[in-house]
């Protein structure tokens, strides 16, 4: 173990690691990385070591606690790889996250700017806040029996939970149920659990590295009329165990009342219904007056089918082949002026079907889509709606947008995680 070094946390990063500034005279260290750690905080840290170009420390004791510190909700807060703001007052946790949206886009924020900080950070503001899908992976406790749990930061070693505040509460029946059956050998132990929690019921998708040979079903449990359909996923591929198949739905805003859209166990949708609903209504006002909606790293249709129902005409397009059935499969059930492709977004792909947009969406996933930003004076759209789940490949796509010739008029920050070290942005940008 290396000597124990003494550091002040100046601030929180994205992600929630602390950067501590290192006030020990010797060191060879001036700054480091630190979990658990909050800003006003003086830490005795230990282990310090350099690893891919970035210096990390494990906390050995809080000196002095900042006023922001609390004592952490969680009993395994800091070993789950989970929440890294558990330790963060809540109502500081809107400010910090909106501060990391801001200061990934400050260098495309003008006077003109429209900014929107986080509203809301917890359950104190909407019952919906809880975390609605998510992935349990099964492991063993010291008594040897199977758990069904969030792995450890920077580990594989699988978390015991008593209950987990973050999910909801029929998630979390769900998940001790599992676990029990687990214990009872009902069923074969898979690597990882999947669940995603809809309007009237929840995919649970049990995952197998092997060939999934189940000799019984897991529990048919429900809560409120909440039904369970099951599927697994082996090497083999994608199958319902549960039968009949329930059909899954969403619930969606548009400018005239709620749609439903059909949601299967491989579609993807935000983490939390609530944020998921203000994303949608957000687009719907920055979308005002357009006919014409290009929608690209799609989905099945989540941002834009909404759109489609309000009176506008959309074209989409998905990486994912499934996807891409399931948005279309959506807009036929709907009756809806809609129509979805599969294109690689990420390579080489004809863009000529979503040239001259009255709106363009961008959805991508955490690396981004900086190849579609630098195709905007090609694509030509009026307006461009930017949607990120990370701050670095919004700050990267953001300054390819100003690059080619576009101006930030509005960009907002939410938090669909709460706890967690994740912040979502939407930008508008215009010509």
């Amino acid at each position: 173990m290396s000597d124990v070094l003494l550091g002040k946390v100046k601030y929180l990063l994205p992600g929630g690691d602390a950067l501590v500034h290192i006030s020990s005279q010797g060191s060879h260290y001036k700054t480091c990385f630190v979990r658990q750690a909050i800003p006003g905080d003086l830490l005795s840290l230990s282990d310090a070591h350099k690893r891919r170009g970035v210096v990390r420390a494990s906390l050995a004791k809080v000196e002095e606690a900042s006023n922001k510190r609390v004592a952490a909700s969680c009993s395994i807060a800091a070993r789950c790889g989970g929440c890294a703001l558990q330790y963060l007052h809540k109502d500081a946790h809107a400010a910090v996250k909106s501060q990391w949206v801001r200061d990934a886009f400050a260098r495309v924020i003008t006077k003109n700017t429209q900014w929107l900080p986080v509203q809301t950070s917890g359950e104190s503001h909407d019952e919906d806040w809880h975390r609605r899908r998510l992935r349990w992976h099964v492991g063993s406790n010291q008594q040897k029996q199977a758990i069904l749990g969030f792995r450890a930061y920077q580990s594989h070693e699988v978390v015991e939970i008593d209950d987990c505040m973050v999910l909801t509460a029929e998630l979390e029946a769900l998940r001790k149920a599992l676990q029990l059956t687990l214990r009872n050998r009902v069923i074969k132990k898979p690597e990882s659990v999947y669940a995603v929690q809809l309007s009237d019921a929840i995919h649970v998708v049990l995952e197998y590295t092997g060939k999934c040979a189940l000799d019984a079903m897991p529990p048919d449990i429900a809560w409120q009329g909440l039904k369970l359909q099951y599927w697994c996923r082996d090497k083999e591929g994608l199958r319902a165990l549960s039968k009949p198949v329930y059909q899954l739905y969403d619930y969606l805003p548009t400018a005239t009342g709620d749609i439903a859209i059909h949601i299967g166990p491989d579609d993807f949708v935000q983490g939390q219904k609530s944020g998921n609903r203000m994303m949608i209504e957000q687009i719907l006002a920055w979308s005002a007056g357009a006919k014409y909606v290009v929608d690209l790293f799609s989905g099945a249709g989540n941002l834009s089918l909404p759109l489609a129902a309000s009176g506008m005409q959309v074209m989409g397009a998905e990486v994912n082949v499934a996807s891409v059935r399931a948005a279309n499969a959506n807009a036929k059930r709907l009756k809806l002026p809609a129509t979805y492709q599969q294109s690689d977004l990420f390579g080489r792909f004809d863009s000529s079907p979503f040239v001259g947009a009255d709106i363009l969406i961008v959805d991508p996933p955490r690396k981004g889509a900086k190849k579609i930003c630098g195709l905007m004076n090609r694509l030509l759209p009026q307006k461009v709606i930017l949607v990120h789940c990370d701050v670095l490949s919004g700050e990267r796509d953001a300054l390819e947008m100003k690059a080619q010739g576009y101006h930030l008029q509005a960009l907002r920050a939410l938090d669909l995680f709460p706890y967690s070290g994740h912040v979502e942005s939407m930008s508008l940008w215009t010509r």
